[in-house]
C-alpha cells in the first residue's frame, strides 16, 4: 500500500488533508465514520460501495469519476479489485464553505462532481497534468482557498466546532447542556448545527466523542472504562452503546480487528 499526505496550512480550520493511496490488490475495505466530508477523485474504477442511502444502482463509481462524500453516520464498505485514490478530507462546515451545500441534505449521501463544482472536469485534468503528488496537493489548496467564501457565519461555524471539542476535553458538568455553553438559544444552536455539521447538536457531541474514543483505543491499551471517562461519556455501558450506533461493534470487537489507521479496517 502506498499512501501520501499533505497539510494545507492555507485552509486551517476547513481542510484536515489532501492525501493519495493506492492499493494494487483486490480488498474489502470498511470506512467508520470519521466526521468528515471527502472530495474524491477514483483514479481506477473498480470501486463497489455500499453504505447508508446508497444502492448499486447508485454505485457513484459507476457512472462518473468524482464525487462528494457527506457526513457519513454508519460504515462504509468498499471491495475493490484495485484501489487508486485522490481525496481531500474536510470538516463537515466545508461543505457550506466551499460547495454551498447546507450539510444536512449531503448526509450519508454522495453527490456527483459535476453537481458540486463547474470545475471539477479541469481538476480532474489537473491531477493528470502534475508530475508529483505534492505538485497536486498544493495545486488543489490554492485552488480550493479561492472557492472558500468568508462570511461572519463561517467564522462562527468555525469556533463553534471548536467549542464543541472543548466541551468534550474539559469534561463539563454533565447537566449543562451544548446551548448554554455557546449563549444560544435552542432554535438557533439546532438551526446552526443542522446546517453546518449536518446533524443536531446532541448527534454531532456523539459522533465528535466517538471519533476521539477511535484515536484513544489506538494511543493506549487502556480500559475501557478509562477511555469512557477521558471522552466525555458516562460510563462504559454509555461509551458502548454509542460506539455500536456509529460503528456497528463493540469497541472490544473493533481493538480486536484495528489497523494502524483509526477507523479503517481491512478484510
Amino acid at each position: 500500500m502506498k499512501y501520501h499526505a499533505y497539510r494545507p496550512t492555507k485552509l486551517n480550520g476547513i481542510v484536515d488533508q489532501i492525501w493519495e493511496m493506492e492499493i494494487p490488490s483486490a480488498c474489502r475495505y470498511t470506512i467508520l465514520p470519521e466526521g468528515k466530508v471527502q472530495l474524491l477523485f477514483p483514479l481506477h474504477q473498480s470501486l463497489d460501495i455500499s453504505a447508508r442511502k446508497i444502492s448499486n444502482a447508485e454505485n457513484p463509481m459507476r457512472n462518473f469519476s468524482s464525487f462528494l462524500s457527506g457526513l457519513h453516520t454508519k460504515p462504509l464498505k468498499l471491495n475493490f479489485e484495485r484501489f487508486h485514490t485522490f481525496g481531500i478530507q474536510m470538516k463537515p462546515i466545508a461543505a457550506k464553505a466551499i460547495f454551498g451545500l447546507p450539510l444536512y441534505e449531503i448526509r450519508d449521501y454522495f453527490v456527483e462532481g459535476d453537481i458540486v463544482l463547474k470545475n471539477i472536469r479541469m481538476m480532474e485534468d489537473r491531477l493528470q497534468t502534475k508530475s508529483s503528488f505534492r505538485e497536486r496537493a498544493q495545486w488543489f489548496e490554492n485552488f480550493l482557498l479561492k472557492l472558500i467564501s468568508e462570511t461572519p457565519d463561517l467564522h462562527l461555524a468555525i469556533r463553534l466546532d471548536s467549542a464543541i471539542h472543548r466541551f468534550i476535553s474539559q469534561k463539563k458538568d454533565k447537566d449543562q447542556s451544548i446551548e448554554d455553553m455557546l449563549g444560544y438559544s435552542r432554535t438557533q444552536t439546532f438551526r446552526l448545527f443542522n446546517t453546518w455539521f449536518g446533524t443536531s447538536p446532541h448527534s454531532y457531541l456523539q459522533l465528535c466523542q466517538f471519533i476521539r474514543s477511535l484515536d484513544s483505543l489506538h494511543r493506549c491499551p487502556a480500559r475501557l472504562g478509562d477511555i469512557a471517562l477521558d471522552n466525555g461519556f458516562y460510563d462504559q455501558a454509555h461509551f458502548i452503546r454509542t460506539f455500536r450506533k456509529f460503528a456497528d461493534m463493540s469497541p472490544g470487537a473493533y481493538r480486536k480487528q484495528m489497523t494502524d489507521f483509526p477507523g479503517q479496517l481491512f478484510s
